[in-house]
């Protein structure tokens, strides 16, 4: 894993170059960073001896391909962050995207990808997770008797404030599908419980995987 700070200048090269479509100079990159010129230009060295950067006419660089791979990992993570910190929580859009810049360095990408994953679920309309496609399996997709593991909670976390409260569903709790009524209410077993969840909305946004 490389340091946070190479990450960043991975980052701001990316952006300084649309994308890796063209050389970033040193001035650029020490100014995207708020750094010295020469500190910039010793990092940028470090960097090329890795294989990220590779050099361009004069004290330009550009990213390799590898460089190009780790920018573009950076930068997503920064994105689906800030867009989890303003959308979801209320977080002011500059003070979001500097907790972004100090978050997307220690995350995994399992994490963004089920922070994304989400997002796109608490943006969706009611119906759309019909049908069980791996982790989009939902309460609802459960037959009676079946027993699986709570992968996450999609929506506003509000609509499932009482149940958190209880302690009924935080991620990897098992549960055991008991009835499927025909108002779509499902009852489930927890901790030894049995537990009416209603209105389906709810039911809809617990994501389930299949215990191994």
């Amino acid at each position: 894993m490389l340091p946070s700070t190479f990450e960043d200048y991975l980052e701001a090269i990316l952006t300084i170059t649309e994308s890796g479509g063209r050389a970033a100079t040193l001035d650029e990159i020490a100014a995207a960073l708020d750094t010295g010129k020469e500190t910039a230009g010793t990092t940028v060295a470090s960097l090329v001896e890795e294989g990220y950067l590779e050099r361009a006419d004069g004290d330009a660089v550009r990213l390799t391909g590898k460089g190009s791979s780790v920018a573009s990992q950076v930068a997503r993570k920064h994105r689906v962050l800030q867009c989890f910190l303003t959308e979801m929580l209320g977080v002011d859009e500059d003070a979001a995207s500097r907790e972004a810049c100090t978050l997307e360095h220690g995350i995994s990408d399992e994490t963004i990808d089920r922070l994304s994953s989400y997002m796109d679920g608490a943006q969706s309309p009611p119906g759309r997770m019909g049908r069980c496609r791996g982790r989009d399996c939902t309460l609802l997709d459960c037959k009676e008797g079946d027993t699986v593991r709570v992968a996450m909670m999609r929506g506003p976390p509000r609509r499932h404030r009482r149940l958190l409260d209880l302690g009924i569903f935080p991620p990897g709790e098992i549960v055991q599908i008991r009835r499927k009524l025909p108002n779509d209410s499902v009852v489930v077993r927890v901790k030894g419980c049995d537990i009416a969840i209603s209105p389906p909305e709810i039911a809809r946004s617990i994501v389930v995987e299949s215990c191994p």
